[in-house]
């Protein structure tokens, strides 16, 4: 798909507050809309400093951010280089905004409860024996740690993450890996405010619809747990 040229003066001075994360963004933003194809060198610190209006720490701190990503490298007397990037890589800007900015739980819920229903319906159709055994697996390690609220969270979440692989949908897996660190967060808070009865009542019956092939029962039992624990949580905030 062609992209339309974007000047590479369109770099323009920075506000005070967050000046890291404006950096990145601008800088992020150039790379992806193709105003610095892979292989090309990006301004010195010295150039992006004047023209950005900010300090050389902040330059190097999003440069940083930029080459976490995968997005540039550093070349010892070749300055930073924009590397070639996968649509797995362009997926990558989410995370520093996900690190930056605390996610709140419900945003998260309403994330799933959109996504997770139709993952469950592909992963029906779609499930192998293998995918069915992990799926098998997981279930048995959430009634093996019921007592254990950390251990149970991970193997709640490596549930719906076996979900996602088991939809053999590789956009599902990828940002899964994205918001990793964020749907881990979030879980560890449900089940610490929750409990685990829930987890375990739904789990094991969204499995045996599954192995059953009966999308359309997998797909009620998603709604109806995801929809029961916002409206858990939001009862509990309101005491």
């Amino acid at each position: 798909m062609s992209r339309t040229p974007v000047s590479k003066d369109s770099l323009k001075p920075v506000r005070q507050a967050r000046v890291k994360q404006q950096v990145f963004e601008q800088l992020r933003n150039g790379i992806v809309r193709g105003s610095w194809p892979a292989g090309t060198r990006l301004p010195s610190e010295n150039q992006l400093t004047v023209k950005l209006g900010c300090s050389r720490i902040s330059i190097r701190e999003a440069l940083h951010m930029l080459a976490s990503l995968g997005l540039v490298e550093t070349r010892h007397g070749g300055g930073t280089i924009v590397r070639p990037y996968s649509g797995e890589v362009l997926l990558s800007p989410l995370l520093p905004m996900i690190a930056l900015e605390k996610t709140d739980i419900l945003h998260v819920l309403e994330y799933r409860r959109i996504l997770e229903p139709g993952c469950v319906a592909l992963a029906v159709l779609r499930a192998g024996e293998a995918d069915v055994a992990e799926l098998e697996r997981a279930c048995k390690s959430l009634r093996a740690s019921a007592q254990d609220l950390n251990a149970f969270a991970r193997a709640d979440l490596e549930f719906h993450l076996a979900l996602a692989r088991a939809s053999k949908n590789p956009v599902l897996v990828k940002v899964n890996s994205v918001i990793l660190d964020v749907l881990s967060a979030s879980w560890e808070e449900i089940v610490r405010a929750l409990g685990t009865r829930d987890g375990l009542h739904y789990h094991r019956r969204i499995l045996e619809a599954l192995k059953a092939r009966d999308a359309v029962a997998a797909v009620a039992l998603m709604e109806e747990h995801i929809t029961r624990t916002i409206d858990r949580l939001k009862e509990k905030a309101t005491g």
